[in-house]
């Protein structure tokens, strides 16, 4: 019973969803009612609702008390909310996820260096800051850590990559946990200068070469780390 639910209400999703990408139903349209969808996909009025309510969930669908449910405006990185689930699942795959930031941030802070404004820079540097003076505790470190990271994002001004890290924000301080686990919470700090003083001083070249070192020296770092784990478990199983 529940596979077919789940089953059901993922063909009413992606029927509703083809209507709004061949434009059946366009932007603040009112779509048909629960009752109607129900009976014209002859399904359960539930797996309707709980697709509608998926789709409002991720920002395409807007249900107004009294009126209806509606189209939203869809700009391209609302359809990457459609990833939340699937990255989800996979949130302890540290060096996964550090290989995604490699081949995200590396041209992300190429493209800050060149597009941000004073307020980003500003914003940096606050965060730089807040690191320098919680270097030893664990929580606001790495806090502080991920807000820079999502400033730089923010300054290339696109609206995708903007898109990508914010659907990444528990990821990313999970992952950032994991790593102050491994490495302690200061192992990155004189990178980030590195990285901070290279996008003042609007150098985006070096701000992509000292992005990719930090990632790269976090991943070798952390990859030599779980090896000497995994051979020492594998001692113990043989022993």
């Amino acid at each position: 019973m529940a596979v077919r639910k789940i089953n059901t209400s993922e063909i009413v999703y992606k029927t509703i969803e083809e209507k709004i990408f061949n434009k059946e139903w366009t932007p603040g349209m009112k779509i048909a009612s629960e009752n109607q969808l129900s009976q014209d996909l002859g399904v359960s009025r539930m797996s309707v609702r709980e697709a509608i309510e998926k789709m409002v969930a991720l920002n395409i669908l807007t249900k107004k008390q009294g009126e209806g449910t509606f189209v939203n405006e869809l700009s391209p990185s609302i359809y990457l909310n459609s990833l939340i689930p699937m990255i989800l699942l996979n949130k302890d795959n540290l060096l996964d996820v550090l290989e995604f930031r490699k081949v995200i941030e590396v041209d992300s802070a190429e493209l800050c260096a060149e597009r941000c404004d004073e307020k980003t820079i500003k914003n940096l540097e606050e965060c730089f800051q807040i690191m320098c003076e919680n270097k030893n505790q664990s929580p606001e470190f790495v806090q502080a850590d991920y807000q820079f990271h999502m400033e730089i994002a923010k300054g290339v001004k696109n609206s995708l990559i903007t898109k990508v890290s914010s659907i990444l924000t528990d990821i990313w301080k999970f992952q950032q946990k994991e790593i102050n686990r491994y490495l302690g919470p200061s192992g990155g700090l004189q990178e980030h200068g590195k990285i901070l003083d290279a996008i003042k001083g609007r150098d985006a070249e070096l701000a992509a070469v000292f992005m990719e070192r930090h990632i790269l020296r976090t991943y070798d770092e952390i990859l030599d780390i779980k090896k000497k784990e995994a051979e020492f478990t594998a001692k113990e199983v043989t022993a």
